[in-house]
C-alpha cells in the first residue's frame, strides 16, 4: 500500500513534499481541548494545565500531551469545561467564523466537534441544525451537547437528501465534513491505513460530489459553505470542489495565505499537512454563494406558565413541548417536518405544577434559586453515583464545584438524593 499511496501522491505534490508528508505519518499523534470560556477562563486553565500549547490558529484552544495531562478524565472534562479534538479538525469551524445571528447547518456533524466549535463562535446563540445519518452516532452529538451546556443546536438524524427542497436557500453558513478516505487519519488508526485504496477514494469522491452539490444547494444568497475532509488526496479534496465550481454559480473564498497551510498550484482550498501543520491532516475550502446575505429574524414563543421557573438570562425565549418535555431554544425553528432528537435545552420532564430538571438544564444555567458548591471528595462521590449527607432546604438544589454547575440533585433536607444520568457515572482519581 505505501508504494501506490506514494505514487498517488505524486499526482499533484513533488516527490520532495511526498517524502516529507510520508515521514510525518511516522509522528506521534497530538492532542487538542477547545475551551468552553462560559464555563473556564484561560487563565484558570492555563494555572491548571501549564504545559499545555496555545494552538497556532485556534483561539481558546490548545495542544497537549495526554500522557501528561489525560483531560478525558478530568472533572472538568464532566463539569463541561471543554471538549477534546484533533487539532486540524479544529480549524474548519474556525475559518468558517460563523456569527451570533446566523443559521448553520452542520450535514455530516457526529461525533459533534464542529457543531460544538461553531456554538463557542456563536457564543451559545443564533441556531445550529446538527445532523448524522446514523441515530447512534447522533446521539453522541447530544451527549456532548448536554455535557458542554449548549443550548443552540437542535440535532437530527436524516438523509437530507429526502429534505432537499425543506432545507433548499435556508443557511447562511453550511458545514460539510464529508466521509472520505481517511488518511488523515493513518497516524491514529493502522486499520485505516491497511483499508486505503484508490478505488475506495473514487468511492467517496462520487458521494462527495453529491452532498457537496446538496450542501451548496441549502445556502442563502451571500452565505459560505466550509468544505472539509481528513483526506490527502487531491480526487476527494480540490477535485471534488471544482466540480462544485464548475457546475453552480459557486465562488471559491481565497484562505490568507499561512506558513502552517499547503496550497497545491491551483490554489483550490488548503491542505493541513502533518509536516507543516501540528496536527493529522485535513483539507479546508470556503465557498460562498453570490448575493447579499438577509438576516433570519425570529418571534419570542414563551410559555408565561413556566418562564418564572426557568433561567432565560442568555436570550432564550422559545419554549417547546414535546409529550411531558419542556425544551428552552433560542429561536423558534421555522423548518417543518423535521423532527429532533434534541431542540435546544431539555430543562426538564413536567409533572403537573412541578418540572423534574434535566441533566442538560444544570449544565446549561446560570442561576438556581438554591446553590451547594461542593469539595473536590463530594464530587467525586456524586458523579460517581453516590448520595450525599449535606443538609440543606428540601427541594432542588444545583450542584456546583469550584462554582461550576454539576448536577441539579434532590434534598429531602437531610440527604441529597443522587440524580447523575447513570451513563455517565464514573470514577475520578
Amino acid at each position: 500500500m505505501d508504494e501506490l499511496f506514494k505514487e498517488h501522491l505524486m499526482s499533484y505534490l513533488s516527490k520532495e513534499e511526498v517524502d516529507k508528508l510520508l515521514t510525518s505519518l511516522s509522528d506521534d499523534s497530538l492532542h487538542c481541548v477547545l475551551l468552553n470560556t462560559r464555563k473556564m477562563s484561560n487563565e484558570r486553565f492555563v494555572t491548571l494545565f501549564p504545559h499545555v500549547t496555545p494552538h497556532p490558529i485556534v483561539k481558546n484552544a490548545y495542544i497537549f500531551d495526554k500522557n501528561e495531562y489525560p483531560l478525558g478524565k478530568s472533572i472538568y472534562h464532566e463539569l463541561g469545561c471543554f471538549y477534546l479534538q484533533e487539532p486540524s479538525a479544529s480549524v474548519p469551524a474556525f475559518l468558517l467564523g460563523a456569527k451570533e445571528d446566523d443559521l448553520v447547518l452542520d450535514m455530516c456533524a457526529a461525533p459533534g466537534g464542529k457543531s460544538v466549535q461553531t456554538s463557542f463562535l456563536m457564543n451559545n446563540k443564533g441556531l445550529i441544525v446538527s445532523n448524522d445519518i446514523s441515530i447512534k452516532r447522533a446521539s453522541a452529538i447530544r451527549d456532548n451537547v448536554e455535557r458542554l451546556g449548549i443550548g443552540n443546536i437542535s440535532i437530527i438524524s436524516r438523509d437530507l437528501a429526502s429534505f432537499y427542497q425543506v432545507f433548499k436557500g435556508k443557511f447562511d453558513k453550511v458545514i460539510l465534513d464529508a466521509p472520505c478516505s481517511g488518511s488523515g487519519m493513518f497516524r491514529k488508526n493502522e486499520a485505516v491505513k491497511n483499508d486505503w485504496s484508490i478505488n475506495k477514494v473514487l468511492k467517496f469522491q462520487d458521494e462527495q460530489k453529491k452532498l457537496i452539490i446538496n450542501a451548496y444547494s441549502y445556502l442563502k444568497e451571500g452565505g459560505i459553505l466550509c468544505y472539509s475532509t481528513c483526506s490527502f488526496s487531491k480526487e476527494e479534496d480540490e477535485d471534488v470542489v471544482s466540480y462544485l465550481l464548475n457546475n453552480s454559480d459557486a465562488e471559491l473564498i481565497d484562505i490568507q495565505d499561512n506558513p502552517l497551510f499547503y496550497k497545491s498550484k491551483d490554489r483550490i482550498g488548503v491542505h493541513l499537512f502533518p509536516y507543516l501543520f501540528p496536527g493529522e491532516g485535513h483539507y479546508i475550502a470556503l465557498i460562498k454563494k453570490p448575493g447579499h446575505k438577509k438576516i433570519t429574524t425570529y418571534k419570542d414563543d414563551k410559555d408565561e406558565k413556566w418562564s418564572k421557573l426557568i433561567d432565560a438570562s442568555r436570550g432564550y425565549h422559545h419554549h417547546y413541548h414535546y409529550d411531558k418535555a419542556l425544551f428552552l431554544a433560542t429561536h423558534k425553528m421555522n423548518i417543518k417536518d423535521v423532527s429532533s432528537i434534541r431542540y435546544g435545552v431539555k430543562v426538564g420532564e413536567l409533572f403537573g405544577e412541578e418540572i423534574s430538571f434535566d441533566h442538560h438544564y444544570s449544565h446549561f444555567i446560570s442561576t438556581f434559586n438554591n446553590v451547594i458548591d461542593l469539595n473536590y471528595d463530594d464530587a467525586k462521590h456524586y458523579i460517581n453515583g453516590e448520595s450525599l449527607s449535606i443538609k440543606t432546604k428540601k427541594g432542588y438544589v444545583l450542584l456546583t464545584y469550584e462554582g461550576i454547575p454539576l448536577d441539579i440533585a434532590k434534598s429531602d433536607e437531610r440527604i441529597i438524593k443522587n440524580r447523575y444520568p447513570k451513563y455517565l457515572r464514573k470514577k475520578l482519581d
